[in-house]
């Protein structure tokens, strides 16, 4: 696993307080990583109280997204609070999670290319890239 990424939610009189944080593994560095948290129906955006980070609040889809450029060492684990209307916790899962990285647990490289018919090796070059396809916290 790349990254753990937890969710708290707690009712507290006529609010809900969010608290949501992520804490990556220490074997890559993270890029672009996007944490998205469904939210119940709100006449107004979520009062982000604190955030490592940057957030934009899609009111049409009802989602509240969270960005980080880059995890590395100096910034292994980071947390955002929100506050909205009383709501059921479940309505904040599931937590969708993007990010890409620029090494892979194999680091499986191309060193030399041969053609099928002989002579020299042609150059080339590689990029090595891993990228989530679907990573969800239920």
């Amino acid at each position: 696993m790349h990254i753990a990424v937890n969710c708290w939610p707690s009712v507290s009189g006529n609010e809900t307080f969010v608290s949501i944080e992520y804490e990556p593994s220490s074997l890559f560095d993270l890029r672009n990583v996007m944490i998205s948290a469904p939210l119940p129906a709100l006449r107004e955006p979520p009062s982000v109280r604190q955030i490592d980070g940057e957030w934009r609040y899609d009111s049409r889809n009802s989602i509240l997204e969270w960005s980080i450029l880059l995890i590395d060492n100096s910034n292994r684990s980071g947390a955002m609070e929100f506050v909205v209307p009383p709501a059921d916790s479940s309505s904040f899962f599931p937590i969708s999670v993007w990010f890409s990285a620029t090494s892979t647990y194999s680091e499986l490289k191309v060193v030399n290319i041969l053609p099928l018919k002989g002579g020299a090796p042609p150059k080339f070059s590689q990029r090595t890239q891993l990228v989530t396809e679907n990573y969800q916290v239920v």
